[in-house]
């Protein structure tokens, strides 16, 4: 029969033990690369989805840069 000092070893060298598991796993979740990766393949999937909604968004962008430039152009010191 274990000790209550050995029991109370045991039990911290086994959270010791979960505790860098979990710490492994958020490191692996939470890696910039792996991060970028999901969110690149989320909006893949969106615009493929909604490919229309995709091409109004492009559209307005394209509006919107050509009136700053124009703008920009007339207001250059």
């Amino acid at each position: 029969m274990a000790t209550e000092p050995q029991r109370i070893e045991r039990e911290i060298l086994l959270t010791r033990e979960q505790l860098g598991e979990d710490v492994d796993a958020l490191v692996e979740k939470l890696d910039p690369r792996r991060v970028a990766a999901k969110e690149v393949a989320r909006a893949r999937s969106s615009a493929q989805a909604h490919p229309g909604t995709v091409a109004l968004a492009g559209a307005g962008a394209v509006v919107a840069l050509a009136g700053w430039l124009a703008w920009r152009s007339r207001h250059r010191s």
